[in-house]
């Protein structure tokens, strides 16, 4: 992963330029995604396997959601 800056951005300003200068001067970095595994989201799925709403599936979203954040 290549960890220079994508983007400059202003200190007293929100405005950012691709082109470092005298005005932005504070580097911008992206960072990885967060991602599960096939068998990480198999196993989360196996955990709640009486999904039969809505309010089940969108619980099984944020518990994808919680595993990812944990890495």
């Amino acid at each position: 992963m290549n960890n220079e800056p994508v983007a400059w951005m202003a200190a007293n300003e929100l405005l950012f330029s691709v082109v470092k200068d005298e005005i932005y001067h504070i580097p911008l970095y992206t960072h990885p995604a967060k991602t599960l595994t096939d068998s990480e989201i198999l196993a989360l799925w196996t955990q709640k396997n009486n999904l039969n709403g809505a309010q089940d599936i969108i619980e099984f979203a944020r518990a994808i959601l919680r595993k990812a954040q944990e890495k």
